[in-house]
């Protein structure tokens, strides 16, 4: 599988330039499952009318790309089951970090009505458990993920019990930057393509200390790939959310950093398949600062998320303090709860938080 590059740079730099919005305007596409973009705009919010070409392909992007060092397939989920209601996680990385590289498998669980949290991490030679099958096929000890964006299936484990689910995307595809392409930190040298399947209908079963229970709700599968810097040294970090709404609205949140750099961008998807690239905010409240007694990092396990261009003012709390991820460097993997208001009306959501290199 190839990747359409061509002049991705050029485009990247014009969209950077046009997006950060001097006059607080955000652009917007329309983009369906095809991977075609409509000249439209979102609304009748006087939002800037643009055309930005797709390059991606969210059918064929799920495939392994043995010629891309870092790549990343990613599920999110909220869902009920046996009364409760739960996130879970479910992650492969497969990294050109360090002199060798190498994959990790990554999955976690937690209670959002008691702040209950399991998870496994597993550290794995580059590219094991893959394939190039069409598709998503990835078959590691605690992750078996196959599938195509019509229907997927996870068997995710956890030391307690197992994550037996199907998922069925539906909807628009939500495309960063409006594209799938987007510069990591601003630099044309980490040239990124990412893209979700933002709503996913998900149904199976939760087994935790031999007791199944039938689960339903929501997930977010995100597709990610693409060079980055050694992430250890500590000069470069990021911040992202995924947040699912109330008003049906999705976005994704990019605060990065490099070298005391930052560059802040939101990729919001409406319920009708329009996209805007609006800026963004992402604050940690400093005071909230949980420390991990396991690595003696410390994270934010609140924020504030503004978005301009939306009028939105956004409250993010995580469900439990205690979900740090140690595989292979330390890091946060956290689901939340949102509220705040947007377009001036009460809204309500929930997101996970991913955190690189801690405070």
């Amino acid at each position: 599988m190839r990747k359409t590059t061509v002049g991705a740079a050029a485009i990247a730099s014009a969209l950077i330039a046009s997006l950060t919005l001097a006059s607080g305007g955000p652009a917007t596409a329309t983009t369906a499952a095809d991977s075609t973009a409509a000249h439209r705009t979102a609304s009748a919010k006087g939002l800037t009318q643009t055309g930005l070409p797709v390059l991606v392909d969210p059918v064929a992007g799920l495939t392994y790309d043995p010629d891309q060092a870092n790549q990343s397939w990613y599920v999110t989920a909220h869902v009920t089951a046996g009364g409760h209601r739960y996130g879970f996680l479910a992650h492969y990385l497969n990294s050109g970090f360090g002199k060798q590289g190498g994959a990790v498998s990554r999955v976690s669980i937690v209670n959002e009505d008691t702040g209950w949290y399991t998870k496994s991490e597993i550290a794995l030679p580059p590219a094991t458990g893959l394939s190039d099958k069409q598709g998503v096929d990835i078959h590691t000890d605690n992750i078996t993920w196959t599938g195509d964006s019509k229907e997927m299936k996870l068997r995710a484990k956890v030391p307690e019990g197992t994550i037996d689910v199907t998922f069925r995307p539906r909807g628009s595809t939500l495309y960063n930057m409006g594209t799938g392409y987007f510069p990591m930190f601003g630099d044309a040298q980490y040239s990124n393509y990412e893209y979700a399947l933002p709503t996913v209908d998900t149904s199976g079963t939760l087994t935790l200390g031999g007791r199944a229970e039938k689960v339903r709700g929501q997930s977010w599968v995100d597709r990610q790939w693409g060079p980055l810097p050694d992430i250890s040294t500590g000069r470069a970090s990021w911040s992202w959310m995924n947040l699912n709404l109330s008003n049906g609205d999705k976005i994704s949140v990019w605060n990065q950093k490099y070298d005391g750099k930052k560059t802040d961008f939101a990729t919001i998807l409406k319920p009708d398949g329009t996209q805007t690239v609006a800026e963004a905010t992402l604050a940690p409240d400093e005071s909230t600062l949980w420390t991990s007694p396991t690595t003696g990092k410390s994270y934010p396990t609140r924020w504030k998320v503004t978005i301009p261009g939306e009028q939105a003012k956004l409250n993010v709390t995580v469900y439990a303090k205690n979900q740090e991820l140690t595989v292979p460097g330390p890091g946060y993997e956290g689901s939340a709860a949102v509220t705040g208001t947007y377009d001036h009306r009460p809204v309500t959501g929930n997101t996970y938080i991913e955190l690189t290199n801690g405070q």
